[in-house]
């Protein structure tokens, strides 16, 4: 038992994190992430005051790409947000059209929204939405084959470390597999 199972505790706060992919009927993919914060009492802002379980921030991006990963279409929405100038932001998202989603898109995407010039919890949604992308590629891999056949991210986590246990076992082939190797024990 954790310290923390063990410790009376109340609720302060709650942010909600979700991501979804879908496959749309011209070939690209919608990914759309959504952030919500809610409070279990009321919360007196400047402007109002958010109800208890009323969302903070209510927020939701999303991105249109092609099996190369590539953005076609970005969009932001602020459903609810602390104050009236909070949706003002939501247009420059479209920045993103033309980004790649690999390597590095991460930093990208902060140096793009960094401080004033983006909002920090539509920003904060896209480090998931990419890697929900992947989970599309890799969860249906007849969507999401490249060029190479590839379907397989090896080497990018522990499990599928190219010298492991798993790799060795079900993906001997490497990268032009698609699908895990039969083991001839």
């Amino acid at each position: 038992m954790t310290a923390a199972a063990a410790t009376a505790r109340r609720e302060l706060h709650l942010r909600r994190i979700a991501c979804t992919g879908f496959e749309r009927d011209d070939g690209r993919w919608d990914i759309e992430g959504r952030l919500t914060d809610t409070r279990p009492v009321p919360l007196p802002l400047p402007e109002k005051t958010v109800a208890p379980g009323a969302a903070i921030h209510d927020m939701l991006v999303c991105l249109t790409i092609d099996r190369d990963f590539t953005i076609h279409d970005a969009w932001g929405r602020t459903l609810a947000g602390p104050y009236r100038t909070c949706a003002e932001i939501n247009q420059r998202y479209t920045q993103l059209i033309g980004l790649r989603i690999e390597p590095g898109f991460t930093r990208k995407v902060k140096r793009l929204f960094r401080g004033v010039l983006g909002c920090s919890h539509l920003t904060e949604l896209l480090p998931p939405m990419a890697t929900t992308a992947f989970q599309v590629r890799w969860s249906y891999p007849s969507v999401g084959r490249d060029v190479a056949g590839s379907t397989t991210p090896l080497g990018g986590c522990h499990a599928l470390r190219l010298d492991g246990e798993v790799v060795q076992r079900y993906f001997r082939q490497g990268f032009g597999a698609g699908a895990p190797v039969e083991d001839d024990r």
